[in-house]
């Protein structure tokens, strides 16, 4: 499966003994799960496994997931930090915003200057932050309107304001 997969939550324990799954959300649309019918398991050595979801529901910032198939908590078990992901056409993009990895790879200018790439999108905390490696060491730009002025994939280029004293 060459197509790239989007991670919507990770599967971190399970709940009762029917199989019930406790998934943390990597999206920020919860809510999206309770309109998800199918997804893929991402499992060990980046193979995927298609599912059923049969019933979603938030509980406790988690959402608690039953898919087809896994009927018991032996069977929940095996499933503990394995990846539900969604097919791209399945994703749900929230206006004026991108997936991280659209960002990934793209070309950083300040108008001609070319500073490097995105290597890499840190998400810990209220701001994500763009890793951008160059020539020199690597550096990070705040993901803020003020800093980032406009991002075209098709042209794979980020156009940026530098803050002062951010390359000092």
């Amino acid at each position: 499966m060459s197509e790239k997969m989007i991670r919507v939550g990770k599967i971190i324990n399970c709940h009762g003994v029917k199989g019930e799954l406790v998934v943390l959300p990597l999206t920020d649309s919860i809510r999206r799960f309770k309109k998800l019918k199918s997804a893929l398991l991402e499992m060990p050595g980046g193979r995927y496994n298609d599912v059923t979801v049969l019933t979603a529901r938030e509980h406790k910032g988690n959402v608690l997931i039953t898919l087809e198939g896994i009927d018991d908590r032996n069977a929940a078990e095996r499933l503990k930090n394995v990846y539900l992901c969604v097919r791209p056409e399945q994703a749900v993009k929230p206006k004026d915003a991108f997936f991280i990895f659209e960002i990934i790879g793209l070309d950083v200018y300040e108008g001609d200057k070319h500073y490097g790439k995105v290597i890499n999108v840190l998400q810990n905390s209220s701001t994500d932050l763009y890793e951008v490696k160059g020539e020199g060491e690597s550096f990070y730009l705040p993901a803020l309107k003020s800093v980032v002025q406009s991002i075209s994939l098709e042209e794979g280029r980020m156009e940026v304001i530098i803050p002062d004293g951010l390359l000092d």
